[in-house]
């Protein structure tokens, strides 16, 4: 089952992946931690960790910020309000919030958001799977194409301890789910965005993932179905 698993991994990569990603993936990569994750409806709409952003508030210069970078913990220092938490956030949804946190001093400010200058786009794999690493993320991604961009699982790898660690609105969130119901078309495969944490746990590691899982502060936040933990 595993082999036949795992070629189903490998075609999906190989249908799915450019030619210089596939040469990416192949080439030996050291295990980051992600700090932060990210939560969006598309990844093109979403803030994330090291976006440099242009800030204006119309008609308060001194207010405005020209470039200011999303730092790796998803917040931007600004005048007057201090530190914002902005990754996982629309442009619009941003600006929306420092209205609101401006109300106290000015009547009726309007604020701009733009993204500057975008940070690359990457994904986190990491856990029982054949090359962990972070890989670059091009295109839409789902976890059976996360994980195979990592080679696929190990051979201690358990296949129902496929985790997505996520941010959302500022809160560590994660969810589980079985990837053997995912190939066989028995379950959703979900989608994986920028800043997101892929990990395959295995029988060695289930009490650490269950450490892990209860130190977030939601759980099985996406619109599928996740398993309960053992």
């Amino acid at each position: 089952m595993r082999s036949k698993l795992y070629a189903v991994f490998m075609g999906i990569v190989l249908s799915a992946t450019p030619a210089h990603a596939q040469a990416e993936a192949e080439a030996p990569m050291s295990p980051v931690v992600t700090a932060v994750d990210t939560q969006s409806p598309r990844v093109d709409t979403s803030i994330v960790p090291l976006d440099h952003l242009a800030i204006s508030v119309f008609r308060e210069p001194e207010l405005s910020v020209a470039d200011v970078m999303v730092d790796e913990g998803g917040r931007v220092a600004l005048p007057l309000v201090g530190a914002v938490d902005a990754a996982g956030k629309s442009t619009d949804i941003l600006s929306a919030e420092i209205s609101g946190k401006l109300r106290q001093y000015l009547k009726d400010p309007q604020v701009a958001v733009v993204v500057k200058q975008p940070a690359s786009r990457r994904v986190t794999v990491t856990g029982s799977v054949m090359l962990p690493g972070v890989y670059p993320l091009e295109t839409r991604l789902t976890l059976l194409q996360a994980v195979a961009l990592a080679r696929g699982p190990s051979s201690v790898a358990s296949l129902d301890q496929a985790f997505i660690f996520r941010t959302k609105n500022g809160q560590r969130t994660a969810a589980r789910f079985n990837l053997d119901t995912i190939a066989r078309g028995k379950s959703n495969d979900p989608e994986v965005i920028s800043g997101d944490t892929v990990a395959l746990g295995s029988s060695h590691f289930k009490t650490a993932w269950r450490d892990i899982l209860s130190s977030v502060h939601a759980f099985n936040v996406f619109n599928v179905l996740s398993l309960p933990l053992p």
